[in-house]
């Protein structure tokens, strides 16, 4: 059973690396703006060098094209408006049934076992680990789309819960009396 301590460093851990990725994005893009080909370097030339860098290349490959090509022109885009300033909310996504069947295959097989049982993020951590993700669920969203199967398999008695809230443990089998 994690402690407090222990979630709180797991907690963390994971707000780093989202701060992590988010800063690797930026200097990739700022990167792209001081990047000035000149017309000796072919497009294939360009387009392998681009991809042997991983962080340069995840960004170019999100970009539009006629960013892209903005980008490599030397222009600057014009300063964000106040709409384009504001962080963009993701679209949130619905888990299919078979997504969800598939999670509640793999969230039954994570906890078999267990004993002490296993919070949802850690459940969402040993899947991943172990390779149980449907394609279909993002890996950065798994802990959330886990929210739906794990109330389900507690509904269905298939599962019981310990704790509250942030706390909570989900352990196999049905509510013990």
């Amino acid at each position: 059973m994690l402690t407090p301590a222990d979630e709180l460093e797991s907690l963390f851990r994971q707000e780093l690396q989202t701060q992590d990725e988010e800063l690797r994005r930026q200097a990739a893009l700022a990167t792209l703006h001081r990047l000035n080909p000149s017309n000796r370097l072919t497009v294939e030339q360009f387009f392998q060098d681009l991809q042997r860098h991983k962080d340069l290349w995840t960004v170019a490959s999100g970009m539009g094209i006629l960013d892209f090509a903005a980008i490599l022109g030397g222009q600057r885009t014009a300063a964000p408006t106040a709409a384009a300033a504001k962080p963009e909310r993701q679209r949130r996504t619905r888990l299919t049934d078979d997504a969800k069947s598939a999670l509640k295959v793999a969230i039954a097989r994570v906890l078999t076992g267990v004993s002490e049982g296993m919070s949802r993020t850690d459940c969402a951590r040993a899947i991943l680990e172990q390779g149980l993700a449907p394609s279909s669920v993002d890996r950065a969203e798994l802990a959330d789309k886990l929210r739906l199967p794990l109330g389900e398999l507690v509904s269905e008695g298939r599962l019981h819960t310990v704790g509250e809230k942030r706390l909570m443990r989900y352990l196999a089998g049905g509510k013990r009396k």
